[in-house]
């Protein structure tokens, strides 16, 4: 059984295609494949659901350079999942509703743009942006890290994330 991936900002492919750049792959807003077991993102996930309490309390209430407060949300599907983008959101008590902001691939009924309902059980990851820099997106430092350095580099150049914090 495998879970889509929807990445960041625009989004993150690892897929059969391995001759374009890391750059390249995040423009054309695509998923990457990921095993369910897969210990490393299963780890991503964990530590990003660790520290939800303390990213929603800035979503609540963000300093003057915090923008962009984005979750990315499991969809169950028949055979898989699709983890998907959505901001801005908002809460009431452990439900929400927010926009989704990447392109849907498993999904007929739902494209950007659209409003999703979930659950806070259903939040795999977040991330916001301060200053140049982005905070969280643990499960996007997953798939970076796996690609060659110099990828690495123009990924956290580009979109200012920053594995190595």
């Amino acid at each position: 059984m495998l879970l889509w991936v929807i990445l960041p900002l625009v989004a993150l492919v690892a897929g059969p295609s391995r001759a374009q750049t890391l750059i390249d792959k995040a423009a054309r807003d695509d998923t990457a494949q990921v095993a369910n077991d897969d210990p490393e993102m299963k780890a991503a996930i964990a530590r990003a659901r660790a520290g939800l309490d303390v990213f929603l309390a800035r979503a609540d209430d963000p300093d003057a350079d915090q923008r962009d407060f984005s979750v990315k949300v499991k969809v169950p599907l028949r055979d898989h999942s699709e983890f998907l983008w959505l901001r801005p959101f908002v809460r009431d008590g452990d439900r929400f509703v927010g926009r989704v902001v990447n392109t849907p691939q498993g999904i007929a009924n739902l494209k950007y743009g659209d409003r999703l309902a979930f659950q806070r059980k259903d939040i795999a990851d977040w991330f916001y942006k301060q200053g140049g820099r982005v905070i969280g997106n643990y499960t996007a430092c997953v798939l970076i890290a796996r690609e060659p350095p110099e990828q690495r580099a123009a990924f956290r150049d580009n979109y200012g994330i920053d594995c190595e914090r």
